[in-house]
């Protein structure tokens, strides 16, 4: 039987320590490693919710300032550039139309009235044709004018939003661009109202219909106009009666022949 001297270890048992103390030092690198690693992702995770927080935080604040900037600003920037929108569109509505009905018209009735016997009105008839033909015309005319004014923006000082006489005038100016939208209607109308004992008020008149697009900053706004130009206006004043019978008064009798 062989022996062992302890002085002589066995086979493969001199590098046992060695081994033992690198698989410890493994392990606590192993540790530490992972522990150093949980760290950075815990810190990472932990910056991304500050920053998400911060994020929302700002979103909310932007959109509470969007709309009380919509509050303060731009519902009062709607309100003039509604109110300047009508005013440019209807003078170049009522230029280029009074322009067209005087040249068109000149010496021209629009109505013709039919008397009887005894001078009063009978009947009477509309110049269709000429009529329509004036209407036609002052379309075409408005619809050009319309876009000549949508080459020039309207310019309106900040301080017309305040409702300020003192301020009406004052601070930068914010361009507003207005654009028309479709095509010009142009209408004859006309009207039979009552006017006092046996008055008629005939009336004749062109309708003008457009609508104008105003372009603001962030949002868009449409204003319809609606603008009236008188052709003929005539009173049409028939027998009066010799008494009157109603009303306030109760029975009124005149004397004959008035």
């Amino acid at each position: 039987m062989r022996r062992f001297s302890r002085s002589r270890p066995l086979r493969g048992m001199g590098r046992g320590p060695v081994r033992l103390w690198f698989r410890r030092g493994a392990r606590l690198r192993l540790r530490g490693g992972l522990r150093a690693w949980l760290g950075r992702l815990s810190l990472r995770l932990r910056v991304r919710r500050i920053w998400l927080r911060n994020l929302i935080l700002a979103a909310a604040v932007l959109y509470l300032l969007i709309r009380i900037g919509d509050l303060l600003l731009m519902q009062p920037l709607k309100a003039v550039a509604e109110v300047e929108a009508r005013r440019l569109g209807a003078a170049a509505v009522n230029r280029v139309v009074a322009a067209q009905v005087s040249k068109s018209l000149a010496g021209a009735q629009v109505v013709e009235y039919v008397r009887d016997e005894s001078g009063r009105i009978a009947a009477y008839h509309v110049n269709t044709p000429l009529v329509n033909r004036v209407a036609s015309e002052a379309a075409v005319a408005v619809q050009e004018e319309l876009k000549r004014l949508a080459e020039t923006p309207v310019r309106l000082p900040l301080g017309a939003l305040t409702g300020s006489a003192l301020l009406s005038n004052l601070g930068p100016r914010l361009s507003v661009q207005l654009v028309p939208v479709g095509s010009v209607s142009i209408t004859v109308q006309q009207e039979f109202k009552g006017e006092g004992i046996n008055q008629t008020r005939h009336r004749v008149w062109l309708e003008a219909a457009a609508t104008m697009r105003i372009i603001l900053p962030l949002t868009t706004q449409e204003v319809p106009l609606v603008q009236e130009l008188p052709l003929a206006d005539t009173v049409i004043v028939g027998p009066v009666p010799n008494a009157l019978y109603g009303g306030s008064l109760g029975g009124v009798t005149l004397p004959a022949g008035r």
